[in-house]
């Protein structure tokens, strides 16, 4: 494989992760990240999101 493609891959594994750890953010501190917390935490967005929508 070329390296330029394995340091992509890299990257976009990095930023996957780090976009995993912010959604499992809760009130500025990063929980451990486990599958149960991030789904969780998606279902709490997306009611809140719901919510909004609803009352505009």
């Amino acid at each position: 494989m070329n390296n330029l493609l394995q340091i992509r891959e890299k990257i976009k594994k990095a930023n996957r992760l780090y976009n995993a750890q912010l959604l499992a953010t809760k009130n500025g501190e990063v929980t451990p990240y486990r599958r149960s917390v991030f789904e969780e935490r998606m279902r709490q967005a997306q009611e809140e999101m719901r919510l909004k929508e609803s009352k505009n």
